[in-house]
């Protein structure tokens, strides 16, 4: 580099951090304006005008074309109002705001409106001058307009397609339920921003490979615009008070467990769940799309009834173990679910990170009016270490081989774990007629499977019953009270193809470990059930996609049982 493009960029540098600092006054409340397509933001007006109100006389400006073409819109500009003041932009203060800081909020801001998926387009414009007036009518500093621009999507939308079917729990990161995605016919019904609080009505259909039905319906609003003034206010007052979001949903459905513990779960169940966005309010909050911190609070009340697998020839015989048909039948769940997940907030990749910290962590608490009761705890952290660094292209090609395939080379390391101890409250809810206080099948964690313990089939570990039905010969897993799974890996950019390695298709070999086991053995004896533990080492591929984290790998269990 010469000395002149040393000093162009020099003062490039300058000119680029000065620009960051640079001082901008926001008037509020934002303008908030309609557009039928993106392209009348294309359009500007020829002509100029001038005001003699709030601006010197003789200033002349262009008016934007969506001011004057405005369509008239379903949102509430207070709900657009309300989502600006819970960025880091100063409208309180009157002082003005780094561009910087600036340009940062309303991208956010952007993002988060757009998530609600009532937007074809969100755009945020900045730059009609306006002078704020004094309190004895002269004219003071120069702020200028902020305008926001929507293109709103129809009041209703009608869907049907396929999909894929995966039921998950709030701990299923770490304590799987033993399904298996299954393909499905889905249709839904949706109203879309109807009182222009972002608010969603949806019914939903879904009818997977099994024939087996599962039926929906929900309403997602903010919090605050679901309340009563005092308590409005109390919400919006809050930090992020605006994006708090409430969901009220009932479904119907069926949980398909056939293949590893030979019964069917029949759910009929109606709930309310808070969070800390809408999109999260709606959704369990390690799903793609939750991107960022989540926190939330369910309740929920479901009737369950636990259903054996049935003989495939032979009426009315069950094709399940004794231990399956002797928890079969109905209960009545009644819980609260407490959850809050980082969501790869503090990583460089959410789902094939390289460097950074995550987290989870969760409670639920069952008891009556329902006939079940227990509570249960879940967590778990992983740790990502980058060791060599990646290195550019020329480098990579002065470098030798050993450099070349270890280059981008990181450490991850992670452990999880959960305990569920049942209670009967006095009587109140089913004890298995012990006095231990035995947990259903439904609510213990079962363990195994890819993301959770490599090198075992989902549910492939902990108490299981002699035998099983035709589709788990090996026998029942019947579920345990605590467990533990802990993980060892190194990872390095696919070698060999810079296409994969430049999309983030990463190598890893890795050794994990884990067990689970019940209540009372965990607690009584930890030696056994340490020892009990389960290994496994192997390697695989991965890739992080906007669906989740994919991944193919191949493992050699050390240690199948106790």
């Amino acid at each position: 580099m010469t000395k002149n493009q040393e000093k162009l960029q020099a003062l490039s540098e300058k000119l680029s951090h000065y620009a960051q600092k640079f001082p901008i006054l926001l008037s509020f409340p934002a303008n908030v304006y309609g557009i039928k397509a993106s392209s009348q933001l294309q359009q500007q007006a020829t002509t100029t005008t001038t005001t003699t109100t709030g601006l010197e006389e003789g200033v002349s400006h262009e008016e934007p074309n969506y001011t004057k073409d405005n369509v008239p819109l379903r949102t509430s500009s207070d709900f657009i109002n309300y989502r600006l003041l819970d960025t880091d932009i100063d409208f309180i203060s009157g002082e003005p705001t780094s561009l910087s800081t600036l340009t940062e909020s309303l991208q956010d801001f952007v993002k988060d409106l757009e998530k609600t998926g009532c937007y074809e387009s969100v755009q945020v414009i900045l730059g009609r001058q306006s002078r704020a007036l004094s309190s004895n009518g002269t004219s003071s500093s120069i702020s200028r307009e902020l305008d926001v621009v929507l293109q709103e999507k129809n009041w209703y939308k009608l869907y049907m397609g396929g999909g894929i079917k995966q039921d998950f729990h709030p701990a299923a990161s770490s304590s799987g339920t033993g399904m298996i995605p299954k393909m499905q016919f889905e249709t839904s019904a949706s109203l879309i921003n109807l009182t222009g609080e972002t608010d969603v009505t949806q019914l939903y259909y879904s009818l997977d490979q099994t024939s087996t039905p599962s039926l929906s319906l929900h309403h997602t609003r903010p919090l605050y615009s679901l309340l009563p003034g005092s308590w409005s206010d109390a919400v919006l007052n809050m930090d992020q008070g605006s994006k708090i979001g409430i969901t009220l949903k009932a479904s119907v459905d069926t949980l398909d467990y056939d293949t590893f513990r030979s019964s069917k779960d029949h759910v009929q169940k109606v709930s309310v769940k808070v969070s800390n966005s809408t999109v999260g309010s709606n959704s369990t909050g390690h799903m793609p799309g939750n991107d960022g911190v989540y926190s939330g609070l369910e309740w929920s009340l479901a009737f369950r009834d636990v259903i054996p697998r049935r003989h495939g020839t032979v009426p009315f015989r069950y094709d399940a173990s004794p231990e399956v048909i002797a928890a079969s039948g109905p209960n009545l769940k009644h819980s609260l679910v407490a959850d809050y997940r980082l969501n790869g907030y503090l990583t460089d990749d959410r789902f094939n990170p390289t460097a950074g910290f995550d987290a989870y962590g969760g409670a639920e608490v069952a008891g009556p009016p329902g006939d079940v009761g227990f509570v249960k705890l879940w967590g778990g952290a992983s740790v990502h270490v980058p060791i060599v660094p990646e290195l550019d292209t020329d480098a990579s090609k002065r470098s030798g081989f050993l450099k070349q395939v270890f280059h981008g080379l990181s450490l991850h390391t992670s452990i999880h774990g959960g305990a569920i101890k049942g209670l009967d409250f006095g009587g109140l809810c089913y004890s298995g007629g012990t006095g231990r206080h035995v947990t259903n099948i439904s609510d213990r964690f079962h363990v195994g499977g890819s993301h959770q313990l490599r090198g075992f089939l989902p549910s492939g570990i902990g108490p299981r019953s002699t035998g099983g039905g035709a589709s788990a010969p090996g026998g029942d897993s019947m579920g345990g009270d605590v467990f533990y799974t802990a993980s060892a890996s190194l990872s390095v950019p696919f070698p060999g193809n810079k296409f994969l390695a430049n999309n983030g298709v990463r190598l890893f070999a890795f050794v994990n470990s884990g067990t689970l086991t019940s209540f009372e053995n965990a607690v009584t004896n930890v030696g056994s059930f340490v020892n009990s533990s389960r290994t496994a080492v192997g390697g695989g591929v991965s890739v992080g996609t906007a669906i989740g984290r994919l991944e193919a790998t191949y493992a050699v269990p050390l240690r199948y049982a106790p």
